[in-house]
């Protein structure tokens, strides 16, 4: 065991991919000795990683050049951009908390695995699609912490004093922190204790918690099938927009709801699903915040009043917010599509390690902007959390600077100027700059929008969003019957226009099973081959529907007769 070579730099901008990113992994080896002070290498510095010193084998370079199909030449040493390249040291034995002695003096303590980056995949030439690849073999290379500092140079000895045989490995702990299937709390919490563990693997282990017990909470009290609810409260909140507040009639407690996600309602002759409009680590109600609209919601703002009663399946939806995330948070929003927004702001808020958040929302006016007061209390509690609100017809009444920031409308090019601002951000204790698109996106706008958001928005680091134009909306069609053959139930069953029934509820008529989760068009769940003719939507689906395949949520008969395989 011994040192290769030995590298130093500082970060500057690269142009990765069209983006414009701070990183100092583009380096040479340096020729001579290097200080190890105390905290990490003399005259070197990272733009992210909050470790003193990353360590990659020698061996890994005939590794990956092979298996990439690269002349070993291409690469000279610290071109993974590690600052010691060592060699007889495997990450599949090296473990948290062993010691490595080099040089007359240095001593270094292994901390975790390197946490590889589309930077490094940039770096080696190859598609982010490798970094999973890198991490299933462990050969990626470790942080080391410097617990005595001295020189060092290239073909000085390293002598390993191990740690506990208990102790993770490095590629094993690499494995874990990238497996998003783990869910052992228990585990995770035992290795989170591991002597000598990084401050930065600490921080993804307690962010993988957080996760998973966000998970663990969404499945606490769920019910199952229909249940009674009591409209409780109904409020204005802006031009034809009212908030219901909903409790259980039978009093038993409630599933918490992920910030983000819809609870769907069954109402004479419609069934129609809105947003959760707040937020509970503990609910005791839900609150829906609707604009009229389609017939459901106009019969919400007609006849819901307190102590009317309707139905409800349990909260659902995959458009949440992910609170476990180190990147800025972006909510992008038009009119009602504020209220998901409110919830994963109330969510983001009551992290302890909340990173900046930016909130973009667009309205006529002060008007027709529902919660607005609810919304500028929110902001104003976090430093870190900038606004930008656009009125597209502001009204006297509204105050330029304190109601709304800028008249007029958002567009594509102002959205791309705002996110190629940098910002910063704190990770693991350390304040570093990042580039605007190296946010987490939610955007909830009209469908014609949203795809203007996407295109702008196209490259970024992350991007969820949710359409609400025509969400409910009835396709009109001329049908008025058709024959619906369910083949593997072997039943033919009649369609009648009349009570525009869909094909979940016309299979549930005949008592076939049929699988369903949201049932409206969101979930997929429901997704059955279409085996002849064709269909309409009588509510548009959330998301594409799959090739060859029908919602039998939302979807009805468009010729006269239809075979599904169900």
């Amino acid at each position: 065991m011994k040192v290769i070579a030995l590298s130093h730099a500082q970060p500057q901008w690269q142009d990765v991919r069209g983006q414009r990113v701070f990183t100092s992994i583009v380096r040479e080896p340096h020729h001579g000795p290097l200080y190890f002070a105390a905290g990490g290498l003399e005259n070197n510095q990272t733009a992210v990683h909050t470790a003193d010193v990353l360590a990659f084998p020698s061996e890994h370079y005939d590794y990956w050049t092979t298996k990439f199909g690269i002349p070993r030449s291409a690469w000279d040493w610290a071109h993974w951009g590690e600052n010691l390249t060592v060699s007889g040291l495997d990450e599949n034995a090296l473990r948290v908390g062993d010691r490595l002695h080099a040089g007359p003096d240095a001593c270094f303590e292994v901390t975790s695995p390197r946490t590889p980056c589309f930077k490094l995949a940039w770096r080696i030439g190859q598609p982010d699609s490798v970094l999973r690849e890198m991490v299933r073999t462990g050969y990626i290379g470790f942080y080391l912490r410097v617990l005595s500092p001295g020189w060092i140079q290239p073909g000085d000895p390293i002598v390993l004093q191990p740690a506990s045989a208990e102790a993770i490995t490095t590629a094993d702990l690499a494995r874990l922190l990238f497996d998003e299937t783990v869910d052992d709390v228990d585990r995770l919490q035992h290795i989170l204790q591991t002597p000598g563990l990084g401050g930065q693997a600490k921080g993804l282990l307690q962010r993988r918690i957080s996760g998973i017990r966000d998970a663990q909470r969404q499945r606490t009290a769920q019910w199952t099938g229909w249940r009674e609810f009591v409209i409780t409260e109904r409020t204005q909140q802006a031009e034809d927009i009212q908030s219901f507040r909903l409790e259980p009639a039978d009093r038993e407690p409630l599933a918490p709801a992920r910030a983000g996600q819809f609870l769907t309602l069954q109402l004479p002759q419609a069934t129609r699903s809105w947003t959760i409009s707040d937020y509970q680590d503990a609910p005791t109600s839900y609150r829906l915040t609707i604009k009229r609209s389609a017939f459901a919601s106009s019969w919400m703002h007609t006849n819901a009043a307190p102590g009317t009663r309707v139905l409800a399946l349990p909260p659902m939806g995959k458009f949440a917010l992910n609170r476990a995330g180190f990147l800025r948070v972006v909510l992008i929003s038009a009119g009602v599509g504020v209220t998901p927004m409110i919830s994963m702001l109330q969510a983001h808020l009551e992290r302890s390690d909340a990173p900046p958040l930016l909130w973009i929302h667009c309205a006529r006016s002060g008007r027709y902007s529902p919660h607005r007061e609810e919304i500028q209390q929110l902001l104003s509690k976090n430093p870190k959390i900038t606004r930008l609100i656009y009125y597209s017809q502001p009204e006297p009444s509204d105050r330029l600077g304190c109601d709304y920031d800028r008249a007029g409308r958002l567009t594509a090019e102002d959205l791309k100027s705002i996110i190629q601002e940098p910002y910063t951000t704190t990770l693991f204790g350390r304040e570093i700059e990042l580039g605007g698109e190296h946010s987490e996106f939610y955007v909830c706008v009209p469908v014609g929008f949203e795809a203007t958001m996407r295109t702008a928005l196209e490259g970024v680091a992350s991007l969820r969003s949710e359409s609400f134009t025509n969400l409910g909306t009835p396709v009109e069609s001329a049908l008025q019957s058709a024959e619906v053959f369910f083949k593997r139930s072997g039943i033919s069953a009649f369609w009648n226009r009349e009570g525009n029934p869909t094909l979940l509820e016309l299979a549930e008529s005949h008592s076939i099973d049929a699988p369903y989760g949201c049932r409206v068009g969101s979930c997929q769940t429901c997704a059955t081959g279409l085996l002849q003719g064709e269909v309409d939507y009588a509510m548009s689906p959330a998301d594409l529907v799959p090739a060859g395949a029908v919602l039998l949520c939302c979807a009805r008969p468009a010729t006269s007769r239809i075979e599904l395989d169900l």
